[in-house]
Protein backbone atom coordinates (compact mmCIF):
# COMPACT_ATOMS: atom_id res chain seq x y z
CA UNK A 1 0.00 0.00 0.00
CA UNK A 2 1.05 3.54 -0.76
CA UNK A 3 1.07 6.74 0.69
CA UNK A 4 -1.21 9.33 -0.28
CA UNK A 5 1.42 11.77 -1.77
CA UNK A 6 1.10 14.29 0.96
CA UNK A 7 0.97 11.96 4.26
CA UNK A 8 3.83 13.16 6.46
CA UNK A 9 6.21 10.09 6.60
CA UNK A 10 9.52 9.57 8.30
CA UNK A 11 12.68 7.01 7.50
CA UNK A 12 12.73 3.76 9.75
CA UNK A 13 15.84 3.81 11.57
CA UNK A 14 18.41 1.72 10.24
CA UNK A 15 18.64 -0.62 13.12
CA UNK A 16 14.74 -1.24 13.21
CA UNK A 17 15.09 -2.33 9.31
CA UNK A 18 15.18 -6.09 9.82
CA UNK A 19 12.14 -6.63 12.54
CA UNK A 20 10.13 -3.87 10.36
CA UNK A 21 10.17 -6.08 7.12
CA UNK A 22 9.81 -9.41 8.92
CA UNK A 23 6.58 -8.00 9.93
CA UNK A 24 5.34 -6.69 7.05
CA UNK A 25 6.25 -9.89 5.17
CA UNK A 26 4.15 -12.21 7.44
CA UNK A 27 0.61 -12.67 6.17
CA UNK A 28 -1.22 -13.11 9.81
CA UNK A 29 0.16 -10.12 11.95
CA UNK A 30 -0.38 -9.88 15.56
CA UNK A 31 -1.44 -6.32 16.72
CA UNK A 32 -0.49 -5.47 20.19
CA UNK A 33 -3.62 -3.20 21.83
CA UNK A 34 -2.16 -0.09 22.45
CA UNK A 35 -0.92 1.27 26.16
CA UNK A 36 -2.68 5.14 26.75
CA UNK A 37 0.12 7.59 27.46
CA UNK A 38 0.90 11.24 27.58
CA UNK A 39 3.64 13.78 26.62
CA UNK A 40 4.61 17.18 26.58
CA UNK A 41 5.85 19.54 23.99
CA UNK A 42 7.72 22.17 25.97
CA UNK A 43 8.55 24.94 24.58
CA UNK A 44 10.50 28.17 24.43
CA UNK A 45 11.95 30.97 22.21
CA UNK A 46 15.46 30.83 21.26
CA UNK A 47 18.19 32.16 19.03
CA UNK A 48 17.60 29.90 16.17
CA UNK A 49 13.50 29.50 16.49
CA UNK A 50 11.46 27.52 18.64
CA UNK A 51 13.05 25.22 21.18
CA UNK A 52 11.40 21.64 22.79
CA UNK A 53 13.09 20.49 25.78
CA UNK A 54 13.91 16.41 24.72
CA UNK A 55 15.22 14.24 27.37
CA UNK A 56 17.16 10.81 27.47
CA UNK A 57 16.19 7.48 28.15
CA UNK A 58 18.95 4.44 28.72
CA UNK A 59 18.07 0.94 27.92
CA UNK A 60 15.84 0.16 24.38
CA UNK A 61 12.48 2.10 25.16
CA UNK A 62 9.66 2.18 22.77
CA UNK A 63 9.27 6.18 23.72
CA UNK A 64 12.98 6.41 21.85
CA UNK A 65 16.28 7.25 23.37
CA UNK A 66 16.10 10.66 22.79
CA UNK A 67 12.17 12.11 23.15
CA UNK A 68 9.38 14.05 24.99
CA UNK A 69 8.83 14.23 28.76
CA UNK A 70 5.99 11.39 28.51
CA UNK A 71 5.34 7.92 29.56
CA UNK A 72 2.35 5.95 30.74
CA UNK A 73 -1.21 6.90 33.05
CA UNK A 74 -0.87 5.74 36.30
CA UNK A 75 -4.24 4.70 38.66
CA UNK A 76 -3.54 7.86 40.94
CA UNK A 77 -3.47 10.30 37.79
CA UNK A 78 -7.31 9.48 37.95
CA UNK A 79 -7.54 10.43 41.88
CA UNK A 80 -9.54 13.80 42.60
CA UNK A 81 -7.67 17.22 42.95
CA UNK A 82 -8.57 20.69 42.16
CA UNK A 83 -8.54 22.17 38.33
CA UNK A 84 -8.05 25.44 37.20
CA UNK A 85 -8.71 25.94 33.63
CA UNK A 86 -10.59 23.31 31.08
CA UNK A 87 -12.68 20.70 32.96
CA UNK A 88 -12.42 17.54 32.13
CA UNK A 89 -15.48 17.44 30.05
CA UNK A 90 -14.01 19.97 28.32
CA UNK A 91 -10.97 18.18 27.75
CA UNK A 92 -13.11 15.18 26.54
CA UNK A 93 -14.56 16.95 23.83
CA UNK A 94 -11.14 17.78 22.68
CA UNK A 95 -9.32 14.63 23.07
CA UNK A 96 -12.60 12.70 21.44
CA UNK A 97 -12.56 10.43 24.69
CA UNK A 98 -16.04 9.24 26.05
CA UNK A 99 -14.20 7.67 29.72
CA UNK A 100 -14.06 10.58 31.84
CA UNK A 101 -11.83 8.89 34.17
CA UNK A 102 -9.31 8.24 31.60
CA UNK A 103 -9.17 11.83 29.84
CA UNK A 104 -8.53 12.69 33.51
CA UNK A 105 -5.31 10.62 34.12
CA UNK A 106 -4.09 11.83 30.48
CA UNK A 107 -4.13 15.57 32.04
CA UNK A 108 -2.47 14.68 35.18
CA UNK A 109 -0.29 12.33 33.64
CA UNK A 110 1.08 14.92 31.07
CA UNK A 111 1.75 17.40 34.37
CA UNK A 112 3.23 14.44 36.27
CA UNK A 113 5.65 12.97 33.55
CA UNK A 114 6.44 17.12 33.06
CA UNK A 115 7.18 17.61 36.76
CA UNK A 116 8.94 14.17 37.15
CA UNK A 117 11.39 14.81 34.56
CA UNK A 118 11.66 18.41 34.43
CA UNK A 119 11.25 19.64 37.69
CA UNK A 120 8.43 22.17 35.51
CA UNK A 121 5.47 22.48 37.47
CA UNK A 122 1.67 23.45 35.76
CA UNK A 123 0.14 24.23 38.99
CA UNK A 124 -0.65 27.25 41.51
CA UNK A 125 -3.09 27.90 44.31
CA UNK A 126 -5.66 30.14 42.20
CA UNK A 127 -6.37 30.33 38.41
CA UNK A 128 -4.16 32.67 37.77
CA UNK A 129 -0.72 32.13 39.98
CA UNK A 130 1.46 29.62 39.37
CA UNK A 131 4.33 27.91 41.05
CA UNK A 132 7.55 30.49 41.11
CA UNK A 133 10.49 27.51 41.91
CA UNK A 134 9.72 24.04 41.78
CA UNK A 135 13.42 23.53 43.32
CA UNK A 136 14.46 22.65 46.87
CA UNK A 137 14.89 19.78 48.99
CA UNK A 138 11.11 19.29 49.64
CA UNK A 139 10.27 19.51 46.13
CA UNK A 140 13.03 17.48 45.12
CA UNK A 141 11.88 14.20 47.55
CA UNK A 142 8.10 14.78 46.16
CA UNK A 143 9.78 14.60 43.05
CA UNK A 144 11.23 11.20 43.63
CA UNK A 145 8.14 9.77 45.17
CA UNK A 146 6.60 10.32 42.36
CA UNK A 147 9.05 9.01 40.28
CA UNK A 148 9.05 5.55 42.32
CA UNK A 149 5.48 5.45 42.43
CA UNK A 150 5.20 6.04 46.43
CA UNK A 151 3.07 9.77 45.87
CA UNK A 152 0.67 10.62 43.84
CA UNK A 153 0.53 14.18 41.92
CA UNK A 154 -3.30 14.89 42.84
CA UNK A 155 -2.19 14.15 46.45
CA UNK A 156 0.93 15.92 46.44
CA UNK A 157 -1.03 19.15 45.15
CA UNK A 158 -3.99 18.94 47.51
CA UNK A 159 -1.05 18.69 50.52
CA UNK A 160 0.46 22.09 49.17
CA UNK A 161 -3.05 23.86 48.44
CA UNK A 162 -2.64 23.90 44.80
CA UNK A 163 -4.01 22.83 41.63
CA UNK A 164 -3.41 21.68 37.91
CA UNK A 165 -3.37 24.86 35.85
CA UNK A 166 -4.88 23.28 33.02
CA UNK A 167 -5.17 26.14 30.96
CA UNK A 168 -1.67 26.16 30.39
CA UNK A 169 -1.75 22.67 28.01
CA UNK A 170 -2.93 23.24 24.56
CA UNK A 171 -3.83 19.55 22.97
CA UNK A 172 -1.58 18.77 19.64
CA UNK A 173 -2.90 15.40 19.07
CA UNK A 174 -3.46 11.23 19.64
CA UNK A 175 -0.68 9.26 18.34
CA UNK A 176 -1.28 5.86 17.68
CA UNK A 177 1.93 3.79 17.38
CA UNK A 178 2.20 1.31 13.89
CA UNK A 179 1.34 -1.74 14.29
CA UNK A 180 4.73 -4.01 13.64
CA UNK A 181 5.66 -1.83 17.20
CA UNK A 182 6.24 -4.95 19.82
CA UNK A 183 4.76 -2.14 22.61
CA UNK A 184 2.35 0.08 21.46
CA UNK A 185 0.98 3.09 22.69
CA UNK A 186 -1.96 5.83 22.57
CA UNK A 187 -0.54 8.67 23.16
CA UNK A 188 -2.03 12.26 23.87
CA UNK A 189 0.11 14.80 22.80
CA UNK A 190 -0.09 18.08 24.67
CA UNK A 191 2.40 21.52 24.55
CA UNK A 192 2.93 24.11 27.11
CA UNK A 193 4.94 26.83 27.30
CA UNK A 194 7.59 27.02 29.89
CA UNK A 195 6.42 29.06 32.60
CA UNK A 196 7.72 32.22 33.78
CA UNK A 197 10.58 31.54 36.59
CA UNK A 198 10.70 28.42 36.24
CA UNK A 199 13.96 26.30 34.43
CA UNK A 200 14.97 22.77 34.18
CA UNK A 201 16.33 20.91 37.78
CA UNK A 202 18.94 18.61 36.50
CA UNK A 203 19.68 15.84 39.40
CA UNK A 204 22.37 17.06 41.24
CA UNK A 205 23.76 13.40 40.36
CA UNK A 206 24.99 11.78 37.32
CA UNK A 207 24.85 13.19 33.61
CA UNK A 208 22.41 15.97 32.04
CA UNK A 209 19.93 13.88 30.55
CA UNK A 210 17.65 16.84 29.11
CA UNK A 211 18.23 20.00 27.51
CA UNK A 212 16.66 22.48 24.95
CA UNK A 213 17.05 22.34 21.40
CA UNK A 214 15.90 24.15 18.08
CA UNK A 215 13.39 22.36 16.79
CA UNK A 216 14.21 23.80 13.31
CA UNK A 217 18.19 22.89 13.85
CA UNK A 218 17.92 19.46 15.30
CA UNK A 219 15.91 18.40 11.90
CA UNK A 220 18.19 19.21 9.72
CA UNK A 221 21.59 18.59 10.86
CA UNK A 222 23.24 15.61 13.90
CA UNK A 223 23.39 17.26 17.37
CA UNK A 224 25.14 16.76 20.90
CA UNK A 225 22.08 15.26 22.46
CA UNK A 226 22.46 14.36 26.18
CA UNK A 227 22.90 11.58 27.96
CA UNK A 228 25.80 9.24 29.83
CA UNK A 229 29.11 10.42 28.68
CA UNK A 230 30.38 8.26 25.65
CA UNK A 231 26.83 7.26 24.33
CA UNK A 232 27.31 8.79 21.21
CA UNK A 233 30.73 7.38 20.22
CA UNK A 234 33.66 9.50 19.06
CA UNK A 235 31.94 11.77 16.70
CA UNK A 236 29.87 13.00 19.87
CA UNK A 237 26.78 13.87 17.63
CA UNK A 238 23.70 11.93 16.18
CA UNK A 239 21.08 12.20 13.60
CA UNK A 240 17.70 12.73 15.89
CA UNK A 241 15.72 9.65 13.46
CA UNK A 242 17.93 7.40 14.63
CA UNK A 243 17.33 7.94 18.24
CA UNK A 244 14.08 9.05 18.59
CA UNK A 245 10.24 7.83 17.83
CA UNK A 246 8.20 8.86 14.62
CA UNK A 247 6.34 10.54 16.46
CA UNK A 248 8.73 12.63 18.40
CA UNK A 249 10.48 13.50 14.75
CA UNK A 250 6.65 14.21 13.13
CA UNK A 251 5.94 16.53 15.96
CA UNK A 252 9.35 18.64 15.99
CA UNK A 253 8.76 19.40 12.22
CA UNK A 254 5.02 20.94 13.55
CA UNK A 255 6.80 23.26 15.75
CA UNK A 256 9.63 24.12 13.24
CA UNK A 257 6.84 25.59 10.56
CA UNK A 258 6.89 28.15 13.72
CA UNK A 259 9.30 31.69 14.39
CA UNK A 260 8.09 31.59 18.05
CA UNK A 261 6.90 29.54 20.91
CA UNK A 262 3.75 31.37 21.10
CA UNK A 263 2.77 31.05 17.00
CA UNK A 264 2.91 27.14 17.78
CA UNK A 265 1.22 27.07 20.43
CA UNK A 266 -2.04 29.44 19.26
CA UNK A 267 -1.65 27.31 15.73
CA UNK A 268 -3.80 24.84 14.84
CA UNK A 269 -0.97 22.30 16.07
CA UNK A 270 -1.47 23.52 19.42
CA UNK A 271 -4.95 24.55 20.38
CA UNK A 272 -7.66 23.56 22.51
CA UNK A 273 -9.86 22.73 19.82
CA UNK A 274 -10.38 19.29 18.65
CA UNK A 275 -7.13 17.23 18.48
CA UNK A 276 -6.50 15.10 15.09
CA UNK A 277 -5.98 11.62 15.87
CA UNK A 278 -2.86 10.56 13.97
CA UNK A 279 -2.47 6.50 13.09
CA UNK A 280 0.79 5.43 12.35
CA UNK A 281 1.50 2.82 9.56
CA UNK A 282 5.29 1.30 7.95
CA UNK A 283 5.17 1.17 4.33
CA UNK A 284 8.28 0.00 1.82
CA UNK A 285 8.83 2.05 -1.07
CA UNK A 286 7.53 0.56 -4.54
CA UNK A 287 6.09 -2.49 -2.43
CA UNK A 288 9.18 -3.92 -2.48
CA UNK A 289 9.58 -5.25 1.42
CA UNK A 290 12.92 -7.00 0.46
CA UNK A 291 14.86 -3.73 -0.31
CA UNK A 292 12.49 -0.99 -0.94
CA UNK A 293 13.25 2.01 1.81
CA UNK A 294 11.13 1.48 4.77
CA UNK A 295 9.07 4.45 5.87
CA UNK A 296 6.65 5.40 8.73
CA UNK A 297 3.63 7.22 7.79
CA UNK A 298 1.57 9.64 9.85
CA UNK A 299 -2.66 9.14 8.76
CA UNK A 300 -5.30 11.41 9.91
CA UNK A 301 -8.07 9.11 11.59
CA UNK A 302 -11.80 9.08 13.53
CA UNK A 303 -11.31 8.97 16.70
CA UNK A 304 -10.76 5.10 18.01
CA UNK A 305 -12.80 6.45 21.62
Amino acid sequence: MSAEPDAPRVRVPGHEEELTRQWLAQRHRQVRPARPASAVVLVRDGADGVEVLLRHRSGRTPLGRIGLPGGSLVDSDADPCTWYGPAPDEWARALGLADRRRVRQHVVAAVRELFEESGVLLAGPADMDLVQDARGETWGASRSSLEEGDESLPRLLGDRGLGLRTDLLRGVGRWLSAPHSPRRFDTVVFAAALPPQQELVHRPEGPVLQGWFSARRLLSEPAALPGPDGWLGESGVVALEEVSTPMTQLVLRRVAEHRTAAGFLLSPAGCRGPVPVVKLRTEAEHDDLATGALYTVAERVDPVG
